[in-house]
């Protein structure tokens, strides 16, 4: 049990690997909501936040058996007491920071996915490529004119239409990447908490009392007529 405490400690103190907190359980479960993404419906979406985050405490209520055997393997060096307040820590985490977190992103990122990142229905995409189009022709012819801009080759208007073109790509390439580092943000964030929960209990009595060495005592022998000696002491006075 020392050894696993000491472990933890230098993790927790940043002696160690920073590796995910539980094996990446938080990880874990958003990624797992993340391959069930796909399933809300269009008329779940639209509902709005809190009809998506009942679709995931669903699932989170069928993903959270194994955190018991996950906090079990990796907080082995910790009592099961301990071990049951870190649990708790998590399961907390889960549903009154995680689920919540992870619904209100998924339900404006998935709104804004499913219309491929155009700000205009999808009828009207063509027309919305087109508009910024024109509108990258503009902003280049204005920079060929404009004095205080060192550009005056009328060339140079094709590379703004060629990004006016693209910018619907272009956004959702930005709107992806942002939402991977949110979504990263909230683990990062939960296993914060679970390290200091962690930690919690490591400067807690009952860890520091059950880390105690307790040494044998001596065993009594007794005699044939029923007195009690103690065992003598072997190999020296």
């Amino acid at each position: 049990m020392k050894n696993g405490m000491i472990r933890i400690l230098l993790r927790l103190l940043g002696r160690g690997p920073r590796a995910p907190m539980l094996g990446g359980l938080v990880d874990s479960l958003l990624q797992t909501f993340e391959n069930c993404r796909v399933g809300l419906s269009d008329q779940t979406v639209n509902r709005g936040e809190t009809v998506v985050h009942d679709y995931f405490l669903e699932l989170y209520e069928k993903e959270s058996g194994r955190f018991a055997e996950t906090v079990r393997l990796f907080e082995a060096g910790l009592p099961a007491s301990a071990q049951q307040q870190i649990l708790a820590r998590v399961d907390e985490l889960a549903r009154k920071v995680v689920l919540p977190a992870y619904a209100r992103l998924a339900t404006r990122f998935t709104v804004r996915e499913r219309n491929d990142f155009y700000l205009l229905p999808e009828p009207l995409h063509g027309l919305e490529r087109f508009a910024w189009g024109v509108a990258g022709m503009g902003l280049g012819g204005f920079a060929v004119w404009a004095p205080f801009i060192p550009i005056w080759e009328k060339e140079w208007i094709l590379p703004f239409v060629v990004v006016g073109l693209l910018f619907p790509n272009i956004r959702r390439y930005f709107a992806l990447r942002r939402y991977q580092s949110e979504l990263n943000g909230i683990v990062a964030h939960a296993d914060d908490e679970i390290r200091r929960a962690e930690l919690a209990q490591l400067t807690s009595g009952d860890v520091a009392s059950a880390a105690e060495p307790r040494h044998a005592v001596p065993t009594a022998e007794r005699t044939v007529d029923g007195v009690v000696k103690p065992r003598e002491r072997q190999g020296g006075r």
